[in-house]
């Protein structure tokens, strides 16, 4: 090949080789996606204009992703101090969420004062939830992320008493990210508007086997509580504590994404070193014909 003909070839090659490259940015935290794949909130009631008080929310989430492009297992428990200062309340509650795994596989428990009493699971679209007597405006702005599964309790709530109702659940998420690897959760402390009184809450994730992200979304003023985030052996966790006097929290979420958007550079290894040869063969020539 001729010297004015190895410079075009050279030029060629380059841009073929890079029109395959991206370049990702390097960050610290994901933008979060547009939707959330699951999410959990605050018990409600069914009558938004209850005088009952919820004193204290303390919830925690285990989620093992151990065998994350698999399976996802969810585990909750959800622990809420109701206190009725007023005349005795038959108390409609529900626990509403929205989690890829089949209901029928799943595990439920609804306590008070430590026993078990009945409740219902329904998995809801629009039209039924009106039925149920149910307005989507509890679970703004989650609400139209349907379909929607509650489980739904009925407590008689003594006068001038209080109460420790529980709720718990366990599931899997069988291949939950196809062909994508993230998962994305959120969970809405804004149902829990619907009480009375000033609450104070506790939101925990415990997370096996992958490092997440975790984020807080608040409304209404500056978040001045308890964050930390803090590892152990196969894991991590996430501990948020306030109060409603300290900035109202709407969501705290956890993002678990193993996508090439972390990565500093995203060059496919293979078309990497295919790319050094193919430069270091050309410098080669290069040099070689120089020398001639």
């Amino acid at each position: 090949m001729k010297k004015s003909q190895l410079y075009p070839a050279i030029l060629i090659t380059l841009f073929v080789l890079t029109s395959n490259i991206e370049i990702f940015p390097k960050v610290t935290a994901p933008p979060p996606p547009p939707i959330p794949t699951d999410y959990i909130a605050d018990i409600f009631p069914k009558n938004n204009n209850t005088n009952i008080h919820l004193l204290n929310a303390s919830t925690t989430i285990t989620i093992n992703a151990t065998d994350f492009l698999n399976e996802i297992e969810v585990t909750f428990n959800g622990t809420y101090t109701l206190f009725n200062p007023g005349i005795p309340t038959n108390l409609t509650i529900n626990l509403p969420f929205s989690i890829l795994f089949k209901v029928e596989n799943t595990t439920f428990g609804v306590y008070v004062n430590d026993t078990q009493v009945p409740f219902e699971i329904a998995t809801t679209t629009e039209e039924n939830l009106t039925t149920m007597g149910v307005n989507l405006i509890y679970i703004f702005p989650y609400g139209n992320y349907l379909p929607i599964t509650l489980i739904t309790s009925n407590i008689m709530l003594l006068e001038n008493s209080t109460y420790i109702v529980k709720y718990q659940f366990n599931g899997i998420i069988p291949k939950p990210n196809g062909t994508r690897a993230l998962f994305y959760m959120l969970y809405s402390s804004y149902t829990s508007k619907f009480w009375k009184g000033n609450a104070t809450k506790r939101v925990e994730y415990i997370v096996f086997g992958r490092d997440p992200f975790f984020g807080i979304y608040t409304y209404g003023g500056d978040f001045e509580g308890l964050q930390q985030t803090l590892d152990f052996v196969g894991g991590k966790k996430f501990i948020c504590e306030w109060d409603n006097a300290q900035g109202n929290i709407i969501a705290i979420e956890i993002i678990i994404d193993e996508s090439t958007y972390f990565l500093p550079l995203g060059i496919n290894n293979l078309n990497y070193l295919v790319y050094s040869i193919i430069l270091a063969v050309i410098w080669v020539l290069i040099i070689k014909r120089k020398r001639k």
